[in-house]
């Protein structure tokens, strides 16, 4: 917004000193200058350099053009008359849109970011309720999926940890996994006393499962491949 009004005010100083340039020359007096002298009964006097409106009254309607210019909204009560005042116009006018093209753009790009993450859950949400319902999954078990959906995307906001770490080297991913992990491998007895690099390779081995409140991990009869910590 301030960029707005500085650059309304330098056009509204350019606009001014084309009329004040263009006034002297002109017959008739059609000029913007000219016209506002007329409305405000302050016409100007060749034999006196201190006729016409007062500087306030020049700079608040030149500045009252370039805004009305620049917005698009153009009421008419301030209009070019010469061949230099249209041209100038024409380029505020050419600013103007640019300016909002690129005020609008940077807005939509700002609340895109803004909802892209909900926009990824109703579109994951979404893809999880064909899946119940191309395979009609009974509704003990649908209630189930949707619950880990939601307590998984709490924890994680969508995003894949394995994924993310693949792209990185391995001894990057060592040192981020130990990061992840501290908690666990300072607190639980089993890994005390071991060393740094041990601790390393066993990060990397971990992976982080969620489960909601009351979900069984181990069933009678399963066979154990995984500790749970």
């Amino acid at each position: 917004m301030c960029t707005f009004a500085l650059i309304a005010h330098w056009l509204a100083c350019i606009w001014y000193a084309i009329g004040n340039v263009e006034r002297p020359y002109l017959e008739p007096k059609i000029g913007w200058l000219d016209s506002l002298g007329a409305q405000l009964g302050k016409r100007y006097n060749g034999s006196d350099p201190a006729s016409g409106p007062s500087v306030q009254d020049k700079y608040v309607t030149a500045l009252y053009f370039t805004f009305s210019s620049l917005t698009s909204v153009g009421f008419g009560n301030v209009s070019p008359n010469t061949n230099s005042e249209k041209v100038f116009s024409i380029c505020v006018m050419l600013i103007g849109s640019l300016m909002y093209a690129s005020i609008f753009g940077n807005v939509s790009a700002i609340i895109q970011r803004l909802y892209s993450g909900t926009a990824r859950y109703h579109t994951q949400m979404l893809r999880v309720k064909e899946f119940i319902r191309f395979h009609q999954i009974p509704n003990p078990l649908r209630q189930r999926l949707e619950e880990y959906f939601q307590h998984a995307w709490s924890y994680t906001n969508g995003i894949d940890m394995n994924a993310v770490l693949k792209g990185f080297p391995e001894c990057l991913q060592a040192d981020i996994c130990l990061h992840l992990h501290r908690a666990l491998l300072q607190h639980c007895p089993a890994f005390r006393g071991a060393s740094k690099g041990c601790l390393r390779a066993l990060a990397v081995k971990f992976k982080t499962t969620h489960a909601p409140p009351g979900d069984t991990l181990v069933h009678l009869g399963d066979v154990l491949s995984t500790l749970y910590f």
